[in-house]
């Protein structure tokens, strides 16, 4: 594994036994949650300080040499809006990623458990997108190479004690060369966070993250969650476009508000997300150009054309495939 020549890289490098004694075992009591690759653990380490350790499953030893090489990228990393990668464990009977811990709970559980003990403020979830834009920004091109995280949803945003976003889960992470313009690989990340080229085409560039960002975005003001897969639902997009074309978006924002934001601005950003979500790649913003209309609450947002819409019926149809062409609704207007 090439990792291992080159484990001297990781700020940490640490013992199977350590970890697996820190997470008592790997007790269900201590389960954060579950990702891409594999379930995630709060961890005491001798010292007293907390992590989070991820075991990572795998159904090839290739899939295990490729994720270590690009999680070795994410190694170092370190931005405001980025959950930090603290070491590995590489040598046990099965791989170990350790991150810093964070204490609050994830967006998903946010946004989404029944009886929340508390609705986000309309301030609250703009700092939380503007925060995620900005981990984005870092990850399309503060680095060496442009890493595009593929499963950038709900779930994998964690909060701080000051509901700061934490982009999390690297586990599907790919990057691409700065002399490259995409990069084709295999389908893997959430259905209803992906953008069309890559689930049809398996195309990859960083366009795809700000397709989800868009999807993700959509969520937050909304308070509801792409339905994708419920049958005779519409999804997210439908709805935020549907309202966009009565010039209406700020219909769209979660009801739990109670009317407590500002129209002019929370519809800007709406109609952001939507230009997120473009069915061409050429017609969404990059992240940094976001950022910057996030920013400029005077600034004019483009008017964006219709989004692709995920057909939920063709996922409950068991004579098509989820990844092919059938499974989008193709823009007949703008």
């Amino acid at each position: 594994m090439q990792l291992l020549s080159s484990g001297s890289k990781f700020r940490l490098y640490f013992k199977y036994e350590t970890l697996e004694k820190a997470t008592n075992f790997f007790h269900d009591s201590r389960k954060l949650g579950q990702g891409g690759v594999g379930s995630v653990y709060k961890g005491i380490l001798p010292n007293g300080k907390v992590v989070a350790v991820k075991r990572l499953v795998f159904n090839t030893r290739q899939w295990v040499d490729n994720f270590f090489n690009e999680v070795t990228l994410i190694n170092g990393i370190q931005h405001k809006n980025l959950v930090r990668l603290l070491g590995c464990s590489i040598e046990g009977p099965e791989s170990l990623l350790v991150y810093e811990y964070i204490p609050n709970r994830s967006l998903d559980e946010v946004l989404f458990v029944n009886n929340a003990t508390r609705v986000l403020t309309w301030e609250e979830r703009l700092h939380i997108i503007t925060g995620i834009a900005e981990g984005l920004v870092y990850l399309h091109g503060g680095c060496r190479v442009k890493i595009i995280h593929r499963d950038i949803k709900t779930s994998n945003i964690l909060l701080d004690k000051n509901l700061t976003a934490k982009i999390a889960d690297f586990g599907l992470v790919r990057c691409i060369a700065p002399e490259k313009s995409h990069v084709s690989t295999g389908i893997a990340g959430t259905l209803g966070y992906m953008a069309p080229e890559y689930l049809v085409r398996g195309q990859l560039t960083e366009k795809a993250d700000v397709y989800a960002f868009g999807v993700l975005v959509l969520e937050i003001l909304s308070g509801r969650k792409n339905s994708i897969y419920t049958l005779r639902s519409s999804s997210i997009l439908q709805l935020v476009w549907k309202h966009y074309k009565s010039n209406n978006l700020a219909a769209c924002i979660d009801p739990a508000l109670r009317g407590n934001f500002p129209v002019l601005e929370a519809s800007n950003v709406l109609q952001i997300s939507l230009l997120c979500t473009q069915a061409s790649v050429e017609l969404r913003p990059p992240m940094s150009r976001v950022v910057e209309m996030l920013h400029d609450k005077d600034h004019v947002v483009p008017e964006p054309k219709q989004p692709p819409f995920l057909n939920a019926s063709v996922l409950f149809d068991k004579s098509s495939s989820t990844s092919g062409p059938c499974t989008l609704g193709c823009p007949t207007s703008s």
